[in-house]
């Protein structure tokens, strides 16, 4: 089992009413505990929150990947690592590229190449 203890952050899920310090234990890639935790497994890795805020997965419903067309200023991979980056989970793609997204065979083929850059 892969355990790690997110130690001292500001835990804010609106979903469970929890906004307050707190530790979180994930085991095995889901929350186990939220609160005081007791009796870690061993070899678990520790990550000091302080001053950082722990959060579910954002949304960002207003991102320009660029990609058809503009892929010099950002396309799929650029734009989806630096969304994991700053937290956000799920997004949804600007239509201003070239060719424009506004075919069912263009938004296939950027669903098909997302998935495989979020792989």
């Amino acid at each position: 089992m892969h355990s790690i203890l997110i130690k001292n952050g500001h835990v804010i899920d609106p979903a469970n009413h929890i906004d307050c310090l707190s530790d979180i234990l994930v085991s095995d890639g889901r929350i186990a505990a939220v609160g005081m935790v007791d009796g870690l497994p061993e070899g678990t890795r520790e990550i000091d929150a302080a001053g950082c805020c722990v959060v579910p997965g954002l949304v960002d419903m207003h991102v320009h990947l660029r990609d058809p067309g503009q892929t010099h200023k950002e396309d799929i991979m650029s734009g989806c690592r630096a969304a994991a980056a700053g937290g956000v989970t799920s997004l949804l793609a600007m239509p201003n590229t070239s060719p424009t997204m506004d075919c069912g065979e263009v938004v296939s083929d950027m669903l098909s190449r997302a998935e495989k850059a979020a792989a």
